[in-house]
């Protein structure tokens, strides 16, 4: 009979908890929370996997971008390349008049 004795005391706590607003009150308010905690739980998530492909497309891009700036130089090495041998070919054709 003690068994049955705990289970009515529990009982009658669970009705005295149920009819007190407050208890009402706080489990709506603890219902809510958890809920809020959920929502930015999968926020922090979501943030996750966007800065994780964030992170990826500025990877490719930095990769990019130092093929355009190898390029950009050997652009710029073969235009100077270019400038000395012209000046060359003026020089040696300006030379080769007035030898003569």
């Amino acid at each position: 009979m003690h068994d049955d004795d705990d289970d009515s005391d529990f009982e009658d706590r669970d009705d005295i908890e149920d009819t007190d607003p407050i208890v009402r009150e706080l489990r709506i308010e603890i219902c809510r929370l958890e809920a809020q905690i959920d929502q930015l739980s999968a926020s922090m998530r979501e943030r996750a996997a966007e800065t994780a492909v964030i992170r990826a497309q500025i990877a490719l891009l930095e990769e990019r971008l130092a093929l355009l700036e190898a390029r950009q130089r050997r652009y710029l090495l073969l235009l100077r390349v270019a400038w000395v041998l012209m000046l060359a070919s003026l020089v040696l054709s300006l030379y080769t008049y007035f030898s003569q």
